[in-house]
């Protein structure tokens, strides 16, 4: 199953590739998120390549109930990013994210963008979510889609109120 999430970051594409790259905010985005608790780590430099892991735990009322007996109440969820280094020929930043459920059959993998223009940034991700387990798969694949969407909405919201707090 296919996934599109788009936003606007109304600030400069080094600031927000700046907050990306930056330790404190992964955790408040594991929060945003609704993470019981979370580990962050950053790799690398925003002026150059980096790479963010965040392992969070969330609760698993968050899928449906006939598959939390599957799963427990906690579900473990690694989410990593890969951003390439600057193109100088190119003014976008991108690169790679990929989430996987711990215990749970499900996968995510796509591609990440950053769009600079007119002050604005615009953030694009596209990705396919892959489930292996015969005629359940879709409907797991629906679930992780909401669930995705809903980080996606809630990590940017969160990443807008950061931006706005270091105007």
């Amino acid at each position: 199953m296919k996934i599109i999430h788009q936003h606007t970051f109304n600030a400069s594409l080094d600031r927000v590739v700046s907050m990306l790259a930056d330790e404190e905010f992964a955790a408040t985005r594991a929060n945003a998120s609704g993470a019981a608790g979370q580990d962050v780590l950053i790799d690398g430099e925003p002026d150059g390549a980096f790479t963010v892991l965040i392992r969070r735990t969330v609760p698993s009322d968050s899928i449906p109930s006939e598959f939390r007996g599957f799963v427990g109440k906690e579900l473990t969820v690694k989410y990593t990013e890969a951003w390439e280094p600057p193109n100088p020929q190119e003014p976008d930043r991108v690169g790679t994210f990929a989430m996987e459920i711990q215990g749970a059959p499900g996968h995510v993998a796509g591609a990440i963008g950053l769009t600079p223009g007119n002050g604005k940034v615009e953030f694009l991700a596209t990705g396919q979510i892959s489930v292996s387990v015969p005629i359940i798969g879709a409907i797991i694949e629906r679930t992780i889609a909401k669930t995705m969407e809903q980080g996606f909405v809630a990590e940017l919201a969160a990443a807008d109120v950061w931006l706005a707090a270091r105007a």
